[in-house]
């Protein structure tokens, strides 16, 4: 099917303004406190029994009456979501003309409007792909040519930057629109106290079966491009599914959980821990259109701007208090740096950190998290951050323990997630497939819907295992010393099995002969958990017959009172094949030479380990998920990187 290029503009009642920032007054309202429908549960479990995936969008059903999301501009129940996603349905089902498995491309704000249009993609049978106003416009090209977007829809506050993209590539756009407040929406600003109307929590089941579900594609998530072209991640429901079920099993989100939402909606990162898999188990997202650090800590410490919710029947009124945050290491190196400026007296100190206790997870992932700044937040929160590994092509594969807290591990991403398994594996000069010298594997969680997992009906006999279980070891080459060191390979459920467009070949390296997806990342095994050393062909740097991962270099040279950013190269040298490179950003008003830097590391770093150069510069290279942008480093600081005999 071929669209010529149209724009469609859709306004109506149900889509509310987009783009406001205003001030509101807390405000009471009373929400219906829905009964729990068994038989539903029962047969949603019976779909995934028979090889069903049921979809985030539909296990809005079990929960219409409970708060989902909270943005700046209001509060929404699930039944609020899931009426007006399917609303939108109906109209890009028309403009699809009613086609199932198209890629549809969209823009919205971090906020309702994301999940409304997202869910309406699933409800059509369509496959989802976020877009951002932060990459440049032949960037979005690429991105809608290369998905073979059969249409987009944008904010109409994107309009401006999407409308002369699709114009240029005759593709249609939908564009919804601002006229109007949602209907039915609980709280909305500059409003007397609201309750819902006796029928407004009854839905009518939309979309396709969850048979259906179970065999088809959900949505594209590209990659960084940080080695190559972005690639589109096909996603399907059931890896969805999967790594909803791992999460959920690992760091026991629930139906009494509030997350605090501030990461960037076209990564996995933001996709899947923060929205996805909050929304698949009742709980509330409060939703940030950006990072900003002020903000983020006015929203930690309980100063929500918002509603106070009242459960009918119960006469109490609770406050929605943050318990979950994701967010990368830049993150919450900002939010440090912050908390010595706006809470230096000792006092206020100690009450950010009694209030901080209540959280039950901080979450930290998508790049390095350096001693320093794990120990620095613990100092200020009492939270220790749990670190985690994943990616674009596995969601999340590795995580330090969310309990015992003590376990976690500084510089380590800890064990598989339920349902993952890890293999280290190497070249063997002569061999075509990499050869494993130790595989990791924790078992599958149950994806089946519980109730009492999800704290929506008191703990009894569920049946359901909650429980993360420790991994099986086996060791395919023994070493005396009992690390294991090369590429780190993944399998499993939740693992990707192909990317967008892009047919296999016989000599790709994304995958071994056996199935395993190539991370292209050098870990290490020992003691039990794993440590990531770096990309294999960026982060490990061969010089003087040694291999030197940078990643573990940019922590120790982090240490430095002088150094706020860092990162760490090998430059071809005819004399030590590579040579470390440090190129770092420097405090405001400090100095720093390369013998201050080396003797500071060397509590840390063997001599061979140690930068024989260094550049500074005032700004890092990153991208939007705040990993280091190596390829724009080279690019501009080619001239200063080469180096001398």
């Amino acid at each position: 099917m071929e669209l010529s290029s149209r724009s469609f503009r859709f306004f109506n009642r149900f889509l509310r303004p987009l783009g406001t920032s205003k001030r509101y007054k807390a405000v009471n309202f009373r929400v219906v406190k829905e009964e729990v429908n068994s038989e539903l549960v029962h047969a949603f479990n019976q779909d995934t029994k028979a090889g069903g995936a049921v979809p985030v969008f539909r296990r809005a059903l079990l929960f219409p009456a409970r708060i989902a999301l909270q943005d700046d501009s209001g509060i929404y129940t699930y039944a609020n979501l899931h009426k007006n996603a399917t609303v939108l349905s109906q109209e890009i089902a028309a403009q699809l003309l009613g086609e199932t498995q198209r890629t549809v491309a969209y823009m919205c704000d971090s906020d309702a409007s994301h999940v409304i249009t997202q869910w309406a993609i699933w409800m059509t049978g369509n496959i989802a792909v976020p877009l951002t106003s932060l990459h440049p416009a032949e960037m979005l090209k690429y991105f809608i040519t290369d998905s073979d977007a059969s249409l987009t829809v944008c904010s109409e506050n994107f309009e401006n930057i999407i409308q002369p993209i699709t114009e240029e590539l005759s593709k249609a756009i939908l564009v919804i629109g601002k006229n109007g407040q949602v209907k039915d929406q609980v709280y909305k600003p500059d409003t007397k106290d609201s309750k819902l109307s006796d029928d407004s929590n009854i839905l009518t089941d939309v979309g396709k079966t969850n048979i259906w579900y179970g065999e088809a594609d959900a949505m594209l998530i590209y990659t960084s491009g940080t080695t190559s072209k972005p690639k589109g991640v096909v996603w399907t429901h059931n890896m969805l599914v999967s790594q909803i079920a791992s999460l959920h099993t690992a760091w026991q989100y629930s139906a009494n959980d509030v997350v605090l939402h501030a990461l960037p909606l076209h990564h996995i990162h933001g996709q899947l821990n923060s929205l996805n898999a909050s929304l698949a188990a009742g709980a509330r997202v409060r939703m940030l259109p950006k990072f900003e650090s002020h903000t983020v800590w006015a929203r930690l410490l309980g100063m929500n701007g918002g509603a106070k919710t009242e459960i009918q029947g119960e006469g109490q009124s609770v406050e929605a208090k943050v318990s979950v945050f994701h967010g990368v290491p830049s993150m919450y190196s900002r939010l440090c740096a912050d908390h010595a400026a706006m809470f230096e007296a000792p006092r206020t100190a100690s009450r950010v950190r009694d209030t901080l206790r209540t959280m039950r997870l901080a979450c930290a992932g998508s790049a390095p998290l350096p001693e320093a700044l794990f120990r620095r937040w613990e100092e200020i929160s009492s939270i220790p951050l749990l670190e985690r590994y994943g990616m674009s092509e596995v969601g999340m594969a590795l995580s330090n323990p969310y309990r015992p807290v003590e376990e976690r591990t500084v510089g380590c991403v800890g064990i598989p997630l339920p349902g993952v398994s890890a293999r280290i594996a190497v070249s063997v000069e002569g061999q075509e497939d990499l050869e494993p010298l130790i595989t990791v594997e924790c078992e599958e969680p149950d994806t089946q819907i519980s109730l009492e997992k999800l704290g929506l009906l008191p703990k009894d006999a569920s049946g359901i295992d909650t429980e993360w279980k420790q991994p099986s070891i086996t060791v395919h080459k023994e070493n005396k010393d009992g690390e294991y060191q090369g590429e780190l390979l993944l399998k499993g459920p939740g693992v990707f099995s192909r990317y967008w467009n892009r047919a296999p070949k016989l000599d790709q390296t994304d995958f071994t002969y056996d199935d395993w997806f190539r991370t292209g990342d050098t870990a290490l095994f020992a003691n039990g958990r794993f440590k990531i050393l770096g990309r294999t062909s960026v982060d490990i740097i061969k010089t003087s017959g040694y291999k030197v991962s940078a990643l573990q270099v940019e922590s120790a040279l982090l240490d430095h009172p002088s150094v706020t950013d860092v990162a760490v190269l090998g430059v071809p040298n005819e004399n030590f094949g590579e040579i470390v490179v440090a190129v770092v950003v420097l405090k405001i008003g400090s100095k720093l030479t390369l013998r201050d830097l080396k003797e500071s590391a060397a509590k840390k770093l063997a001599s061979y380990q140690m930068p024989r150069r260094l550049i500074v510069i005032e700004k890092m290279p990153r991208n939007a998920m705040g990993k280091l942008d190596k390829k724009e480093i080279k690019k501009l600081y080619g001239d200063k990187l080469k180096s001398k005999k």
